[in-house]
C-alpha cells in the first residue's frame, strides 16, 4: 500500500471524532492528571526554575530534586505508555470498551517497554557508530587540510547523525500499532512489523511528521502564552502551578488523542485496510 498524508490525516481526525469522550477518559486519566499532579507536588521547584538565569544554580536545584524527578519520571513514563496503546486500542477494528482497551494495554504493557529499550538502544547504537566514524574522518581531515575543513565537516557530520536517528525513529514508529492491533507480544517482532511497513515510505513519513510538529510548535506556543498569562494572574503559589500543570495537561492530552489517530491511520492504511474498514470509520 501507498503512504497518503491526508487520507492519513482525515482518517485519523474521524477516528479521534468518533472516539472523542472514551479517548478523553483515557487520556485525562494517563497524561493529562500526572502533569497536573506533578505541578501541584513541585510548585517550589518549577517556581525558582523560572525565577533565575544561572545554569549553575539551575543545576544545583535539580541535583537537589533528583530524587523524585526520577521517581515521578517513571511513573509518569509508565503511565504515558498505558495511556498510548489504551487510546490505540479503543480505535482499533472492534471498537472495545474503555475498560477492554486498558485491560489490554495493561497486559501489552511490558512489550512496549521492551520495545522502548530496545528503541533507545538502537538510537544509542547508531549515535556511537556514527560519532566514531564522524571522529575518525575529522581527524584525517584535520591533519591533510586544517581547521576550515574540520569545521565545515563536523557540522555536515551531525547533521547525518540527526538524520539518521530521526531515519530509525520514522522506521519504528508503528511498533505501538503492531503491538495492539496486531497482538505482537514479542517486541523485536512488532519492531520488525513496523520496520517493513514503513520501508518504502519513510520520506513520505518523515515530512509528515515534520509538518506535524511544526504545526504542534505554533499551536503550542500560542495556547503556552495564553495559559502563562492566566498562571500569572494566580500570582504564583500552587494556584499558578495547577493553572499550568492543567494547561500542559492538556495540550499533552489532546496531542497524544490525535497521535494515537494518526498511528492507527497509518498502520491500517499500510497494512492494506479495506475499502470497508475506511467507510466504517467515516459513517
Amino acid at each position: 500500500m501507498d503512504f497518503d498524508m491526508n487520507r492519513t490525516w482525515t482518517q485519523a481526525v474521524a477516528l479521534v471524532g468518533a472516539n472523542f469522550q472514551l479517548l478523553a477518559v483515557m487520556a485525562g486519566i494517563f497524561l493529562l492528571l500526572p502533569s497536573a499532579l506533578f505541578y501541584v507536588a513541585m510548585p517550589d521547584l518549577l517556581t525558582s526554575l523560572q525565577e533565575t538565569d544561572d545554569p549553575d544554580l539551575m543545576m544545583s536545584m535539580l541535583a537537589e530534586s533528583m530524587e523524585p524527578l526520577i521517581g515521578y519520571g517513571v511513573l509518569a513514563l509508565l503511565a504515558q505508555v498505558i495511556g498510548y496503546l489504551g487510546m490505540i486500542a479503543l480505535m482499533g477494528d472492534d471498537r472495545p470498551t474503555v475498560g477492554e482497551a486498558l485491560k489490554r494495554a495493561l497486559s501489552m504493557t511490558p512489550s512496549a517497554i521492551g520495545a522502548t529499550l530496545l528503541l533507545a538502544l538502537a538510537y544509542i547504537a547508531v549515535a556511537v557508530i556514527l560519532s566514531l566514524l564522524l571522529g575518525l574522518v575529522i581527524a584525517v581531515l584535520a591533519s591533510v587540510a586544517g581547521n576550515g575543513l574540520t569545521t565545515a565537516s563536523t557540522f555536515l557530520g551531525v547533521a547525518a547523525m540527526l538524520v539518521a536517528v530521526v531515519y530509525v525513529i520514522t522506521r519504528f514508529t508503528l511498533t505501538m500499532p503492531a503491538i495492539m492491533l496486531d497482538g505482537l507480544a514479542n517486541p523485536v517482532k512488532a519492531m520488525m512489523r513496523s520496520w517493513q511497513l514503513t520501508k518504502r515510505h519513510a520520506m513520505k513519513i518523515f515530512v509528515f511528521y515534520a509538518l506535524l510538529f511544526v504545526s504542534y510548535l505554533v499551536i503550542s506556543l500560542l495556547l503556552g502564552s495564553i495559559f502563562g498569562l492566566v498562571a500569572v494572574a494566580f500570582g504564583g503559589g500552587t494556584g499558578s502551578a495547577l493553572v499550568l500543570g492543567l494547561a500542559n495537561g492538556m495540550i499533552g492530552a489532546g496531542v497524544a488523542m490525535v497521535f494515537s489517530g494518526i498511528l492507527v491511520s497509518m498502520y491500517q492504511q499500510l497494512s492494506g485496510v479495506s475499502a470497508q474498514r475506511i467507510d466504517d470509520t467515516f459513517s
